[in-house]
């Protein structure tokens, strides 16, 4: 089994300075929604492999839009990474038929899991998050980079 989840640490950080207000979510870039808002604890395991990140504040878009992105490498038979904003740490994803070998650079665990897997367990995360934000901050739902993970 995948989970991945998370829980909102922080609304937006602009400049090292955390803004509730005054923030136009509609018209907010991509990469301030990537990489400065809506910072959070990640959780992330694939059966009894604990990969969770083992600090705070990961903006949960970047993470949304690397496995996208990973994900998309993988569907190509590819080898790929992801990293974080906040640090050099890697999650790396080797495609071995079907199947794919997941490790990170913060942890000695290691998985093996269906590529069809991950991609439903991030399908099902990025509608929770969606979900979630937008109903949280319906301006939000009105900017054009929000949906751009929808496809």
């Amino acid at each position: 089994m995948i989970k991945i989840e998370y829980r909102q640490t922080g609304p937006y950080v602009d400049q090292g300075q955390e803004h509730q207000e005054e923030v136009d979510l509609a018209s907010a870039s991509r990469a301030d929604l990537r990489w400065y808002y809506f910072l959070s604890d990640l959780t992330f395991t694939i059966d009894e492999a604990e990969l969770t990140p083992p600090w705070s504040w990961t903006p949960v878009f970047d993470f949304l839009w690397s496995m996208k992105g990973a994900l998309e490498h993988l569907e190509r038979g590819e080898h790929t990474t992801i990293g974080f904003t906040e640090n050099a740490e890697l999650i790396s994803f080797v495609p071995e038929g079907e199947k794919v070998r997941v490790s990170c650079t913060y942890t000695a665990a290691e998985a093996v899991c269906e590529r069809v897997d991950l991609r439903t367990a991030w399908l099902a995360f990025r509608e929770a998050v969606l979900t979630q934000l937008s109903v949280k901050y319906p301006r939000l739902a009105a900017n054009p980079v929000f949906a751009e993970l929808q496809l």
